[in-house]
């Protein structure tokens, strides 16, 4: 059985969490492929909330889960989130890839020093960009460096005198920063991580092999891509299903099925370009229906509404085969509702996501209204979720409809309420 790749198409925040949680009861392995604790993927489940920033959605149902290569991983948040699970009775067989790195205190200072400077994006300051940037620098340490400590104090010295000269003359800061210390820290990782450490990329392609169904869990969204997002407003990994082959270690053709998440409308936390942000007081009221607040940092996210350029984009990156549209629930006795077609540049329809930035920042959205629908009620609620679509209200089916028409994609999931039952089947 091939894997399956679950994307995000807009900002991130899509519900991606709640989907993957929905479809992997019949998993046999579930990956995450890039990001690190920045990521926060939530499921519901019988009235409790569940926070996952490292493991894949698919601990909760004590699956094999993996932590891939592409991604950088928080040794003291993970541990945080192992405990908390652990409490909770559910105790998951973890895999990770020896060739993920390892986010390190430095790392986080050095995110904390660019936000405070004011000339940051606004990240969660978990140290993910200045990880990958030390990844790139090729003086990254990888899990697979916890074998022999000793032998990498001449690379941890290039970390400390790296971190060092960026806080002195980039933030003007002095820090006490010590080979010894950041040492010590790794051998803690090893006694209480070591165990875990494997090949995820053999472990992937032996269970595909035989038949088996991966689950590939992207974090963040297209549209924060380092590549193909709204740079420099981006985050600092590849979020695409393409980056889940390279970051896992398969082949392309070992996908089948690309799962597009998005929401009904948009969110975007932090700074950057946002053409269909909604205005006041509609923004207040979706935000405070959608609880759209960062799970990571509890900062309010900004609400605007569905902008069909942006995520026909995402669609066209990832090569999509179907798409979940979540929180529909959450645009309830809001009339009307508005889709953004195209983008108004200086007087100019356009209709393709544009790659500059400073057009982005100057285009106006092109609104289609549709009729807005009330809230859905606990009859229809449960009709719809044993199949039956059509008792949803009417405009809330010609919503649907419409996006599916307007996106060339099938529209296979919809999500009605943040409990993991809580999603139609199409």
């Amino acid at each position: 059985m091939p894997a399956i790749v679950v994307v995000g198409l807009q900002w991130g925040d899509e519900g991606k969490g709640k989907i993957v949680d929905f479809i992997s009861e019949k998993a046999d392995l579930a990956v995450r492929y890039q990001g690190g604790a920045n990521a926060g993927h939530t499921v519901v489940l019988n009235g409790k909330t569940y926070r996952f920033h490292h493991l894949p959605v698919a601990a909760l149902r004590g699956k094999h889960v993996c932590l891939a290569s592409g991604m950088v991983i928080d040794p003291i948040k993970l541990l945080e989130e192992l405990e908390s699970l652990n409490k909770e009775g559910v105790r998951p067989t973890l895999t990770i890839d020896g060739k993920a790195h390892i986010v390190l205190d430095v790392h986080k200072m050095l995110d904390e020093a660019e936000e405070a400077s004011g000339k940051g994006v606004g990240t969660t300051k978990r140290g993910i960009g200045p990880a990958y940037t030390y990844k790139s620098a090729r003086v990254g340490i990888r899990f697979s460096d916890l074998i022999e400590i000793e032998s990498i104090k001449p690379r941890l010295k290039k970390v400390v005198d790296m971190t060092r000269a960026l806080l002195s003359n980039v933030y003007n800061m002095n820090a006490e920063l010590d080979v010894e210390r950041v040492a010590q820290f790794l051998r803690e990782v090893a006694l209480k991580l070591g165990k875990y450490v494997g090949d995820v990329s053999l472990l992937v392609n032996e269970t595909l092999d035989r038949g088996g169904l991966v689950i590939l869990e992207g974090a963040q969204g297209t549209l924060l891509d380092i590549d193909h997002g709204t740079y420099p407003f981006v985050t600092s990994s590849n979020t695409t299903a393409g980056a889940a082959c390279n970051s896992v270690g398969i082949g392309p053709k070992r996908v089948d099925e690309v799962i597009g998440v998005a929401k009904a409308y948009t969110t975007r936390v932090g700074k950057g370009p946002f053409p269909t942000e909604m205005e006041e007081p509609v923004a207040s009221m979706v935000r405070e229906r959608g609880k759209e607040y960062g799970t990571t940092t509890g900062r309010p996210r900004r609400v605007g509404w569905f902008d069909a350029v942006a995520v026909k984009y995402s669609i066209m990156l990832n090569g999509v085969t179907s798409v979940a549209i979540t929180k529909a629930d959450c645009l309830s006795g809001i009339d009307p509702v508005k889709v953004c077609l195209a983008y108004d540049y200086n007087g100019q329809e356009i209709k393709n996501f544009p790659s500059s930035l400073c057009v982005l920042e100057k285009c106006k959205p092109i609104y289609v209204e549709l009729e807005g629908w009330t809230d859905i009620s606990e009859r229809e609620k449960f009709e719809a979720l044993r199949g039956n679509f059509d008792v949803l209200p009417k405009q809330l089916r010609n919503y649907i409809e419409f996006l599916e028409k307007t996106l060339a994609c099938p529209i296979k999931y919809v999500s009605i309420g943040a409990e993991r039952y809580e999603t139609i089947i199409r």
